[in-house]
């Protein structure tokens, strides 16, 4: 584990010598906004659970659907599509990915620095995003990473929010998409499907 400590802060102090930026200095963990996580009482839901049965999450009952993805052979570093919650009237989406990782994270190697690798992968995997921004936050007994950001969608600006949650030797992200102008309105559904996200085999909270 310390070797794997190691090579986080490496894979940092590159990236920030690269792009010319000052050492990272570490942040304690904050709690994480109503409006980020949390469960909606009021929200009338149904429960998702993985064809494995490892993860399972809660989703509006009306107007969402669940678009399965083909399941695949999980490979250290490779990320692979677990499913997508999609509204009906296509405004908004969760899309929940699994990268199986090469050992386990500990508590204290969920740090500021792992958020920055996020942010770094968000930047790789989309070159257009902008104001992107990573938090540290520590929650329901687990600690995670929320990035969010912004882009350019099919039909106009989008505004995203990720939910980057390790669980052992796995690391899941639930992406959460929407138009800019309506992502307010689909808030509290992106903050209850993440609160009620749990690994049940496979993983540790």
């Amino acid at each position: 584990m310390i070797r794997f400590r190691a090579c986080l802060v490496a894979s940092i102090t590159v990236a920030a010598t690269a792009a010319g930026a000052a050492p990272l200095s570490a942040q304690a963990p904050a709690a994480p906004a109503p409006a980020e996580y949390g469960r909606a009482m009021k929200l009338d839901t149904q429960v998702f659970e993985s064809a494995n049965k490892q993860i399972r999450l809660e989703y509006p009952k009306r107007d969402w659907e669940i678009v399965p993805r083909a399941g695949a052979t999980m490979i250290p570093g490779v990320t692979s599509p677990i499913v997508s919650l999609v509204h009906r009237r296509r405004e908004a989406a969760v899309v929940i990915e699994q990268t199986k990782l090469h050992q386990p994270l500990a508590l204290d190697d969920i740090t500021d620095l792992f958020g920055q690798l996020e942010v770094d992968s968000v930047r790789e995997r989309q070159p257009q995003a902008s104001d992107v921004k990573a938090k540290l936050v520590e929650a329901g007994g687990r600690r995670f990473v929320i990035v969010t950001y912004a882009r350019q969608g099919v039909s106009g600006p989008e505004r995203v929010r990720q939910y980057s949650i390790p669980a052992g030797a796995d690391l899941f992200r639930l992406t959460c998409v929407a138009a800019a102008s309506h992502f307010a309105r689909y808030e509290p559904i992106f903050a209850h499907v993440a609160a009620s996200f749990t690994v049940t085999a496979g993983g540790t909270q």
